[in-house]
């Protein structure tokens, strides 16, 4: 069933796990998502990034999402990635996405604060919640540590939280998007700060390639929320070089259903990892 983003992030900060939240971009990455949600008998999160337009129709996508949460009474919530534009917002919740990231984290704080505060007025108003990011969590990186300026100011998220009624708030605290060039540090005394005092699920972007103990640590400190991207894209791509190395690669339809495969797999790991199962 689709759900927005706080019935199952408030529950998950209160048990110390996080629900993951994987980008989706066409029916197979959908599919992968679903199937190992399943599986696993755990809610999940399908992000689909404002970037993704340009290769997948947002009201398609909708659709696709809301088939497959019909079938099972497992929270499932859809949410909008990554995005700049107002008017996108807009038309994702015309299409049914449950949940939507309005990403300020460019503009002045001031302009961030305000903007936020009209999106979650709007969003709210239809029952869909908000995350927000207050800090920098860069793209392709070049370095496994974050400059320290990057990071989100403990004063200031406090300010941002109190203001904008924002549902979920994506902090930079050391993770980066793509592949890192080394180990990641990860500043645990920073989230440790927001956590004490912002009561609201926090979220980590960046998730692919951090170390497992520096995940559960990030979750027992308050991180509810983990976006995972670029691994399970990883996997895909690899499988399908795997693929079109042989001579006779097969059909496109039997390739890609090996991909999902893959993908299915690699989502699994991060599902158990986040919600802490033995063994993950």
């Amino acid at each position: 069933m689709l759900v927005n983003m706080n019935q199952v992030l408030v529950p998950a900060r209160q048990q110390g796990i996080a629900i993951a939240a994987f980008n989706i971009y066409n029916l197979e990455t959908a599919e992968a998502v679903y199937r190992a949600a399943v599986d696993l008998n755990s809610p999940v999160i399908f992000a689909f990034g404002e970037q993704y337009i340009k290769v997948a129709n947002i009201k398609i996508i909708a659709t696709i999402v809301q088939e497959f949460a019909g079938r099972t009474g497992l929270p499932m919530v859809l949410h909008l990635d990554h995005c700049k534009s107002i008017d996108v917002i807009y038309k994702a919740v015309q299409a049914g996405f449950t949940s939507v990231m309005f990403d300020g984290s460019k503009l002045s704080f001031a302009d961030n604060l305000a903007q936020t505060k009209d999106v979650v007025k709007f969003a709210h108003s239809v029952g869909v919640t908000v995350e927000a990011e207050l800090g920098s969590v860069p793209f392709d990186h070049k370095q496994s540590e974050i400059p320290e300026e990057y990071l989100t100011k403990v004063d200031e998220a406090v300010r941002f939280v109190s203001e904008t009624k924002v549902d979920a708030l994506a902090i930079a605290v050391g993770t980066a998007h793509g592949e890192y060039k080394g180990r990641p540090k990860i500043f645990h005394d920073r989230i440790e700060e927001i956590a004490a005092k912002v009561s609201i699920p926090l979220v980590l972007h960046g998730g692919s390639g951090v170390p497992d103990e520096d995940i559960q640590k990030a979750m027992r400190q308050g991180v509810s929320k983990i976006n995972v991207n670029t691994q399970i894209s990883s996997v895909a791509v690899k499988k399908l070089k795997a693929l079109c190395a042989k001579e006779k690669p097969g059909h496109l339809s039997d390739l890609m259903h090996e991909a999902e495969e893959a993908m299915v797999e690699e989502v699994k790991l991060f599902i158990k990892l986040f919600r802490n199962d033995a063994g993950a």
